[in-house]
């Protein structure tokens, strides 16, 4: 019987690859798909999930672990390992996710590589005509242009995966229930868009107490369970800045019309102002696996493996400003938004640099965002009409980066 609230689709098959797999979303999609695969045995949910390629960086372990459990032949290894079991096809080297995705015929391409190593097969799936359901943000943040216009050419469905723009994707369906699916252009009655910011590991700290904090101390997140980066990104709120770049191409909004503010408690994910003074808010527990569904189910409901949110248990729900001399972050984002050409790819370069350098101890935590703001300062915007515009503009952010952090440095 179907669940109340659930709309049967025809019953169908949905070949899915799952580039960097072995990461927090990558594991999570795995789990979400077990779960969505029970739901169609016990004919809850028409459509079955079929694993046909997987791709990580360098943990080979668990990505032949993987391989293994899912009856998956066809994988992708950016450092190759000393062994490879047979039966298996294996790709290496740094374009081996592309590889991949060149390789395999599918239906649904998760990209779940962090960083600007995930733009390459990202932007490869767009091309051929995949949809992809998208947590890799570096992908839009460098190369928005690019990607969406590949989008724009093949067909391809950019589906939101992080928690605030699928927020924003379910909210704006909310105005248009004929097409609740992306691309989704906010109307011209959207006032603006509000990502919330949970204000990662010391959202309570002033900026002299966190200027020397270490990696241990910021990757401990009070609300969410996610990779180191997007964890330090948080405590900088970075990530959130790369977020509203993200958003400014999937939804087609000028910095304008975009916003984050602090919301302590990550219950709420995004919000949208409408013209006529009302707001539409997105709720949910702090938890990946429901926008991760929410995605592989082309906003279909069925029931979900996320945790239940209740309201009469949830407290207060706190939200502030925030303050731009302690988070700079944001308004590099803005700025970058309103420069376009490659000035995404240059913030992004940057401060991957600036936290892998302050991963290894080498920077004071406090220095990760000055580092971004020295990049931003020196940085003469460029356009962007191929992909090597993009690579060339992050090595050299990176070189600028680099030599910033060797005179600041720990």
């Amino acid at each position: 019987m179907t669940e109340p609230g659930h709309h049967a689709l025809p019953s169908s098959r949905k070949r899915v690859i799952v580039l960097g797999s072995t990461g927090s979303i990558g594991t999570q999609t795995l789990d979400v798909i077990a779960h969505l695969n029970g739901l169609h045995k016990r004919h809850e949910y028409a459509t079955r999930y079929e694993v046909v390629g997987l791709a990580a960086g360098s943990d080979h372990k668990a990505l032949l672990a993987q391989a293994q459990q899912w009856g998956v032949q066809d994988i992708a290894l950016r450092t190759a390992p000393d062994t490879t079991p047979q039966g298996l096809k294996l790709r290496t080297g740094p374009d081996a996710a592309t590889r991949l995705v060149d390789d395999v015929d599918c239906d649904l391409v998760v990209g779940a590589i962090v960083g600007i190593a995930g733009l390459r097969s990202v932007l490869r799936a767009v091309e051929i005509g995949t949809d992809v359901a998208l947590a890799n943000k570096e992908s839009l943040v460098a190369a928005g242009s690019l990607v969406t216009r590949a989008a724009f050419e093949s067909g391809a469905r950019l589906l939101p995966l992080d928690s605030e723009h699928a927020g924003i994707w379910q909210c704006l369906a909310a105005l248009d229930r004929h097409h609740p699916c992306p691309p989704l252009h906010a109307p011209d009655c959207v006032s603006r868009v509000v990502l919330t910011a949970s204000g990662g590991a010391f959202r309570d700290r002033s900026r002299d107490q966190i200027e020397h904090a270490t990696p241990q101390d910021a990757l401990n997140h009070p609300n969410w369970d996610m990779g180191a980066k997007v964890t330090i990104d948080s405590a900088t709120l970075m990530n959130k800045a790369l977020e509203l770049l993200e958003a400014h191409w999937l939804f087609g909004l000028p910095s304008k019309r975009l916003g984050a503010v602090i919301h302590p408690q990550s219950i709420v994910h995004a919000m949208i102002e409408c013209a006529d003074c009302s707001v539409i808010a997105q709720l949910g527990a702090p938890d990946m696996k429901a926008p991760i569904q929410h995605a592989l189910c082309d906003a279909h409901r069925p029931p979900s493996c996320a945790p239940k949110l209740d309201v009469t248990r949830m407290g207060n729900l706190d939200f502030a400003q925030i303050d731009p001399a302690r988070y700079p972050a944001i308004a590099l984002a803005m700025h970058a938004i309103d420069a376009g050409g490659d000035a995404g790819a240059a913030l992004n370069a940057a401060n991957e640099h600036a936290v892998n350098v302050f991963m290894n101890e080498d920077l004071p935590f406090g220095q990760i965002d000055r580092c971004v703001e020295h990049v931003m300062s020196a940085w003469n915007t460029s356009p962007i009409r191929t992909l090597d515009d993009v690579l060339n503009a992050d090595k050299h952010a990176r070189a600028l980066a680099d030599e910033y952090c060797s005179v600041k440095g720990a």
